[in-house]
């Protein structure tokens, strides 16, 4: 199965964080999807503000990937029936569509 490979950074912007001004914190994660097509299947739907799209279509990579790689973990397990129900919901409804 192909692998795309990602970098993510996060570093503190504001004065609210300047404790932490001197820490940042990245990683390198791999995902069998092309994350920048979500990205785009996401703004094409229209119920997502442009803003929450790249938070959303990343914690649920991110989280998804975690889920998967620890099913054994009692924590997690109580949550992924919850995760996989939203995930085919999400696959399967119609962009910028509310069901009755």
């Amino acid at each position: 199965m192909e692998k795309y490979h990602y970098r993510i950074t996060l570093e503190p912007l504001d004065a609210l964080a300047a404790p932490m001004a001197s820490r940042a914190l990245q990683f390198d994660f791999d995902n069998h999807d092309d994350i920048f097509l979500i990205l785009d299947r996401l703004e094409r739907r229209g119920d997502f503000a442009a803003r929450d799209i790249p938070p959303l279509a990343l914690g649920l990579k991110l989280l998804g990937k975690t889920l998967m790689e620890n099913k054994e973990n009692p924590l997690l397990e109580s949550f992924k029936p919850h995760f996989v129900a939203f995930m085919r919901e999400l696959k399967k409804s119609t962009p910028g569509k509310t069901e009755e």
